[in-house]
Formats: structure tokens, C-alpha cells, sequence
């Protein structure tokens, strides 16, 4: 996949779609990859979630509307896909600053967001650590949940990561104690699958399982595969996961034999140490086959 004819093919359908409802299924697709990926590389590289970046565009267009049509607000509203003109209202009213009804006057102040376009950068004057490995069907146990593709402090996601480290990350990083949930090596593991429902990507997070797990987790099957395994020198917040990825899929599937196989989530591999340290070493393991 050309990212750059991909990314440009992604905003054009926005844009054909703007007052027609927007599957993050549908843009993923486009690109080739999973919506947790999507989403993260388009925020990364757009500076804004997609959402976003589709709400201001449709407040953009709306501005038109209202100031050269005699189209009621509330037909303008359901034509941009709200659900009411009080929220068409009060989302117009955050973008711009005035009501829909005050932006019919003349010499109202309003803002517009043009369409992005993603042009070529100059890139990879930093090294990639990355190796390729073939592993066979195992499974992991963990808390199940779904990850919203926002990517934001106190979505769902947070939620989960908060509840796992709270009450089972101890007990499965010591052994289990009597229990023996794991052995080692320990593998603090979130698989993220390639196939969404409804926007939002299903995810595990917890670690490799090993015939026993606590109660309240399920366990997922990975299947056999072939694996490209980064290696990540940098803190594992919200602020950093996007940029590995954007670079994995922008820059080294590009270049190498593979592309990203479609049938196998996703997997960040966590260690121990301080995962707030600029040192701190994960890893993404990302299913690749031959193209």
C-alpha cells in the first residue's frame, strides 16, 4: 500500500461522505490496516482523532450552508449526520464561537478547516530494531473489553488497562504465588484485532496463558504466524504508541517483502522496569506475510 495515495484516498472519502454516516471500518480498510492502527497513525499524523478531524469538517461545510441557503438548522443538522439542532447548535457553537442562527448575519466572524492532504516527508534517518519470527498457535488470558479507537485518558481502554494493573498484574508478574497462573518468561500482553465492530477494536489485555488463570479473565487464541517484532526505546503512554506505529506501517512495510496479515491481531509485548522511562524497552509484534 502507497500510505501517502492511501492516507489522501482516506480524507477524498470523507469528504464524498461528509453527510452520510462514516465507518472507521471503512477508512481502515482503505489503508490496509486494523482501526487501532488506523486511528492512531491518522491522529499522529493529522494532530487530531478522526472524529475530530470529520467534526470539523462537516461544521466547515455546515457554515456554507447556513449562509448562502434558506435550508432550516434543523435540516442542516440531520444532513450533517446530528441527531438533533441542539447538538448540531451547541457543536457549532464550540467550533465557531456563535449560534447557527446568529451565523446568517453578515460580518459574523467563523472559522472553516480545509481539507488535509498528507504530502511526502523526508523519513528513516532513525533506525528501526525490528527482527522476524515464526510462532505457533498459543493462547493468552486476560481482561476482554473494546478499545474505541479515540485513544483518550478515561475512555474504555484506560479503563481496562487501570483494572488490570490494579488487581491482577501482580498476581500474574510473581507467579500466581500457589496458584502458578504463569511461568516465565513473563509476557505482559494487549492484542488488538484486526476485525472491529461497529468502530470499536476488541482487545485482551494480560499475559501469556499457561493452563490456569484467575477468575474474571478469559482467554483468547492467537494464531500461528509469522511475526515482524519491533523493539521500542521510549515511554508506553498515549503520546508515544501512535508515532511506533506510524512509523512501522508508514515507513517499514513500505519498504520491506511484507504486508500486514489481515487474519492475526496485533500484540504490544510490556516487560518489566518503568514504563515511564525515556529507556524503557517494548515491543509490537505486527502479523506480516509475504506480498
Amino acid at each position: 500500500m502507497d500510505w501517502l495515495k492511501g492516507m489522501n484516498s482516506v480524507t477524498q472519502y470523507i469528504e464524498n461522505n461528509l453527510t452520510h454516516p462514516i465507518q472507521y471500518e471503512s477508512l481502515s480498510r482503505i489503508v490496509g490496516c486494523s482501526v487501532y492502527e488506523f486511528s492512531r497513525i491518522f491522529s499522529f499524523m493529522a494532530g487530531m482523532s478522526v472524529s475530530e478531524y470529520i467534526r470539523r469538517r462537516r461544521l466547515s461545510q455546515a457554515v456554507f450552508d447556513i449562509q448562502t441557503g434558506n435550508d432550516k438548522i434543523i435540516d442542516i443538522a440531520l444532513k450533517y449526520c446530528y441527531e438533533s439542532p441542539t447538538a448540531f447548535a451547541r457543536a457549532f457553537k464550540e467550533l465557531h464561537g456563535t449560534t447557527p442562527l446568529s451565523a446568517r448575519k453578515m460580518g459574523v466572524p467563523l472559522k472553516t478547516y480545509p481539507p488535509i492532504t498528507f504530502v511526502l516527508t523526508i523519513k528513516g534517518v532513525n533506525e528501526m530494531n525490528f527482527r522476524i519470527e515464526k510462532k505457533e498457535s498459543f493462547k493468552i488470558m486476560g481482561l476482554s473489553g473494546y478499545e474505541n479507537g479515540e485513544c483518550k485518558t478515561g475512555d474504555s481502554l484506560t479503563t481496562l488497562w487501570r483494572e488490570f494493573m490494579d488487581n491482577y498484574n501482580f498476581r500474574l508478574w510473581n507467579g500466581g504465588g500457589t496458584d502458578n497462573y504463569h511461568t516465565a518468561p513473563f509476557w505482559q500482553v494487549a492484542a488488538y484485532d484486526f476485525q472491529s465492530d461497529g468502530g470499536r477494536t476488541k482487545v485482551i489485555i494480560g499475559a501469556e496463558y499457561k493452563g490456569k488463570k484467575p477468575d474474571g479473565m478469559t482467554v483468547q487464541t492467537v494464531p500461528a504466524a509469522t511475526w515482524a517484532v519491533f523493539t521500542i526505546s521510549s515511554p508506553t503512554g498515549i503520546d508515544y504508541v501512535p508515532a511506533a506505529y506510524t512509523r512501522i506501517v508508514t515507513e517499514w512495510l513500505p519498504s520491506s517483502q511484507y504486508e500486514r496479515d489481515e487474519s492475526v491481531p496485533s500484540l504490544e509485548v510490556f516487560h518489566g522496569g518503568d514504563a515511564d522511562s525515556p529507556e524503557y524497552q517494548w515491543e509490537i509484534w505486527m502479523p506480516v506475510k509475504n506480498k
